[in-house]
């Protein structure tokens, strides 16, 4: 326990033990010194007597005092103003002209104001440059950064920004920007939860610009082989009476679209429709060009791209249920969700196999995933899982396992080898919630699911009558600790896939997750996401690589940032956290290599930026410990076209409302003044606790020692032992 004993109104001593105590002992200790010293040997005079006595009571009370570990406490006040966020637009659009001004330039002018450099030298102000997202640098930094960011998010920027300045009082924000807004939420709605006030500077004209832009290119990012693939392209911003030449092609060389455009002078034009056919598998590129017109901004935004991936056909999925349930209706409609998945359900009941059920035979053999739910039961059409299971075990077809009551333990026993745990007979089930166990490659390869197992809502569960096998990854586990989802891999067999993921209870009603998290923000999508991660994995081909290194997309705007994601896995599947992982760039003659930072789980990141635009291509190894792990390349485009283009236009509309729903005020970047005259940044009392600890301080052992010292020399001095 600890006891304070106040010195002062704002400084404290505190003790490890009741301040009466501390002086009960001293006083005893100081009553000791004086009886020793009140006869000596040889008698000394009456003053060394009394010096020695005060010189071993002091020593004895230091020692008592640092054996009781005081602390000196006490309050520092202080006043301090609140600081300013200044959040500066250094997106492509600042680059503009209006009227043969540049926008930067009129930034760096009023960023030059002598009130800007009053704030830095008080240390109140705190600098962020932002386009998608805002990144905190000194005043001078930000005035000498180009404008080249690629997207607009303002309040996106400034929330940000309060986060990363979450332990300071803000006073007020100030945003400096043309308004432009193509990223993140919408500001105006944002600032009215502000409970700072948020001032906004304006700069650019208001007045419609004039280009020949491709303002979107809609396409369908999958798409399956020899299917036609809509194309929409929507030219925008056109000056009226003149007319374009709009080209759309796709990878191969073919020309889709070639026709006239004739801009009416709207914001956005009308949309052109086109198709193609999907004769090859892979990734698919589909370009819509715009010939350039008198006025425009510039040629870079004439041309986008797409790409598609085309698929050979939909993966076949069979779902087996052993009797209706809640379960086999969720995981059917969680399974359709996925467009590269063709689900056949055949669920059992008393009058035989429903939902499928007479071309069950043609499914089975054409099945690339099985999924089970409560199956195979001890009434289970002994026929058909006798082709299922040769299914699983001869061609080695991936298998999604769901326990439930009514399995069948010795017919499941007929391709137990290809099951990740074995089971014992199992008691009645009890409600257990579940934990999260093990990263996975079908979970850890992406973002974090929605919800982590802690929020899932309590299942069925026998727990203790399972046992993974050595083979098995522990995915989640039940408490009291279980296995509850378990995967494995299996080798050497015909078409190596993917062994089961299983999910086990006595009866686990999975569906409950679902609707448990249907109110939930984060949650509401977890089943979904959960089994399209479990299914995309299994049905991945056994020999695909343990090292990936993938790009977050396909196709980047000139300017952008391509991120760069790596994947890294042993030979038994584990995340490996110890590789070398490099990437070289290239583009014609010209390349670069970089570093990619582990992040745990086996998950790799690094970011590169482009040097213009083109196509570029990429290969990247893994290496550990002079062991190369594997390999693996891929490509990415980049093109000219920067969304700041598609409307460039001054937003002074938005600001205002952004500045008037927080309580703040609008102002142009040409009258700045009355900004500063509104500017209030409020002065508070802060105060912070201090605190010495006194027990280890070396002055008070150095006076420890010098009074023992000089109490041994006096002692010496008379002849005392």
């Amino acid at each position: 326990m600890i006891f304070s004993s106040n010195l002062l109104v704002i400084q404290a001593l505190t003790f490890a033990a009741p301040l009466l105590v501390i002086v009960g002992v001293a006083l005893i200790l100081v009553g000791l010194a004086f009886v020793v010293y009140r006869q000596t040997l040889p008698p000394v005079s009456t003053l060394r007597r009394r010096l020695l006595a005060v010189l071993r009571a002091v020593s004895l009370v230091t020692i008592l005092f640092l054996l009781f570990e005081p602390v000196l406490s006490w309050l520092d006040r202080s006043d301090e103003r609140a600081k300013l966020l200044l959040l500066v637009d250094r997106s492509a659009s600042m680059s503009l002209a209006d009227q043969g001004t540049v926008r930067d330039s009129l930034v760096r002018q009023f960023l030059s104001r002598a009130e800007f450099k009053q704030l830095t030298e008080s240390d109140q102000l705190r600098p962020f440059s932002f386009g998608d997202t805002a990144y905190s640098g000194s005043l001078d930094s930000v005035i000498n950064m180009a404008p080249t960011m690629v997207g607009s998010d303002p309040a996106g920027a400034w929330q940000a920004a309060l986060a990363a300045r979450s332990s300071e009082d803000v006073g007020a924000i100030v945003v400096v920007t043309d308004g432009a807004h193509n990223a993140g939420p919408t500001p105006d709605r944002v600032a009215a939860t502000s409970r700072i006030l948020i001032f906004t500077v304006g700069v650019g004209d208001t007045s419609l610009r004039r280009d020949a832009l491709i303002a979107d290119l809609f396409t369908n990012d999958i798409a399956y082989q020899g299917s036609e693939v809509p194309v929409k392209v929507s030219p925008g911003i056109g000056i009226a009476g003149q007319t374009s030449r709009l080209r759309i092609s796709d990878s191969q060389g073919r020309t889709l679209v070639d026709e006239l455009v004739e801009f009416r002078g709207t914001l956005f034009e009308k949309t052109i429709d086109a198709k193609f056919l999907a004769d090859n598998s892979g990734d698919f590129r589909i370009t819509a060009a715009l010939d350039s017109i008198t006025e425009g901004i510039t040629q870079d935004n004439n041309r986008r791209s797409r790409i598609i991936r085309v698929l050979n056909s939909k993966f076949q999925v069979v779902l087996l249920a052993g009797s209706p349930a809640a379960d086999v209706t969720f995981l059917r409609q969680a399974l359709s969700r996925d467009t590269t998945l063709e689900v056949t359900a055949l669920v059992e009941t008393r009058a035989g196999i429903v939902s499928g059920g007479r071309n069950s035979a043609e499914a089975i053999e054409r099945a690339e995933l099985f999924v089970f739910v409560n199956y195979p039961s001890s009434s289970s059409n002994a026929a058909l899982w006798q082709s299922v299971a040769e299914r699983i075990e001869q061609v080695g077809v991936p298998l999604l396992y769901q326990h439930g009551p009514n399995v069948s333990l010795t017919m499941l026993n007929r391709i137990a080898d290809r099951l990740p745990v074995a089971f014992e007979p199992q008691p009645s089930p009890t409600r257990v919630p579940l934990r999260d166990a093990r990263s996975h490659p079908a979970l850890s390869s992406r973002e974090q699911l929605p919800a982590p197992s802690a929020d899932l809502p309590p299942t069925m569960g026998a727990v203790g009558k399972v046992t993974a096998k050595t083979s098995g990854v522990i995915v989640s586990n039940y408490v009291p600790e279980d296995n509850a989802w378990a995967s494995r891999r299996s080798s050497g067999r015909i078409g190596g896939h993917e062994s089961p993921p299983h999910r086990r209870a006595d009866r686990i009603r999975t569906f409950r997750w679902e609707l448990g998290l249907a109110k939930s923000a984060n949650g509401a999508d977890f089943y979904v996401d959960l089994i399209g991660r479990l299914s995309s994995w299994l049905l991945a081909p056994a020999d695909e690589k343990r090292v990936k290194i993938t790009t977050d997309r396909k196709v980047y705007s000139e300017g952008e940032s391509v991120h760069f994601q790596g994947q890294v896995y042993g030979a038994d599947l584990a995340p490996a956290d110890d590789a070398t992982v490099l990437v070289e760039i290239s583009i014609a003659d010209r390349r670069e290599r970089i570093s990619l930072v582990s992040r745990g789980n086996g998950l790799y990141d690094g970011d590169f930026t482009p040097w213009s635009s083109g196509d570029y291509s990429f290969a990247g190894f893994a290496v550990v410990r002079g062991d190369t792990l594997g390999k693996d390349n891929g490509s990415l485009v980049v093109e000219a076209f920067n969304l700041e283009w598609i409307d460039s236009r001054a937003r002074f509309d938005l600001l205002q409302a952004v500045s008037a729903n927080s309580g703040g005020k609008f102002v142009s970047v040409d009258r700045p003044d009355s900004l500063f005259a509104n500017l209030n940044l409020q002065t508070k009392n802060v105060e912070s606790a201090r605190e010495i600890p006194l027990w280890n301080r070396p002055l008070i052992l150095w006076f420890l020692i010098g009074f023992l010292a000089i109490e041994w020399l006096l002692r010496k001095r008379s002849g005392m032992l």
